[in-house]
């Protein structure tokens, strides 16, 4: 099957996201985490690059870039082939360290970039790594709430916090809205997500009514109330019609009208 050829962004801003090959760890120490940064570090010193965020997960990894279509696609081939070099010597290895070509998606608009950099530092906390982007060690977060020396170059810091009114306090607030929004993710990683969200919707309505939990709970419940819940499912999760019925409990056909209506 040919390579999907990439699109190259209006605003020079891409969305890019390494995985270790099979979804494997390729972050087991950090002196390892501290080298991929070294790697990256160079390819921002040359200007080959420029990061707005970046976070470095124990098997993949997130970064916000600004480059040059072409440009940006070489310098993750260098750190790539070079990060796999290392890591094959370390560990008495062969083969691919990353997993193919690294993904990417283009930022077209300012509210979009600042999704971006929100997604990214929050990813540890979505892992249940840590309950703060603060307390995460290897993302840009701290960068931009001034606790270290940074990556992430100062006129860049300097441009994303005057979007929050040059505000840290409203930047740091930001990170703790909630977003439905989705991004750069495995496909069964984007169900995972989406069958969490639809159960967190209906833990919500169930708690509210101090019903208790399960399927027979779920059930019993008011017509009414199945369809709120149904109407926030189609808002929020882009669940499949078919899955929401098969977790509601009821026909798809109930989903289908209720989805007209709205």
């Amino acid at each position: 099957m040919p390579r999907t050829a990439r699109v190259e962004s209006p605003t020079g801003y891409y969305h890019v996201m390494m995985r270790g090959n099979n979804r494997e760890a390729i972050f087991y120490k950090n002196s390892e985490k501290r080298y991929f940064l070294e790697l990256l570090q160079q390819q921002v010193d040359n200007k080959n690059i420029f990061l707005s965020a970046y976070c470095i997960m124990d098997n993949h990894v997130h970064l916000l870039i600004c480059s040059g279509l072409q440009e940006m696609s070489e310098a993750l081939k260098w750190i790539n082939i070079k990060f796999a070099s290392y890591y094959n010597y370390k560990y008495q290895r062969a083969g691919h360290v990353f997993q193919g070509r690294f993904r990417s998606e283009t930022i077209d608009t300012e509210e979009y970039f600042l999704q971006v950099i929100r997604y990214i530092h929050n990813n540890p906390i979505k892992a249940k790594i840590v309950e703060d982007a603060q307390s995460y060690e290897w993302s840009s977060y701290s960068y931009y709430i001034g606790n270290k020396n940074s990556i992430i170059d100062a006129t860049e810091i300097q441009k994303v916090i005057a979007l929050f009114s040059n505000s840290i306090k409203n930047f740091v607030s930001f990170h703790l809205e909630e977003d439905d929004s989705e991004f750069l993710e495995i496909r069964e990683d984007l169900q995972k997500e989406r069958e969490e969200r639809a159960q967190q919707i209906i833990n919500r309505y169930l708690l509210q009514r101090d019903a208790g939990t399960g399927t027979k709970v779920l059930l019993d419940l008011e017509r009414d109330v199945k369809e709120k819940i149904i109407k926030e499912m189609i808002s929020k999760t882009r669940l499949t019609h078919r899955r929401i019925a098969e977790i509601m409990g009821v026909n798809r056909g109930m989903v289908h009208n209720i989805a007209k209506k709205k």
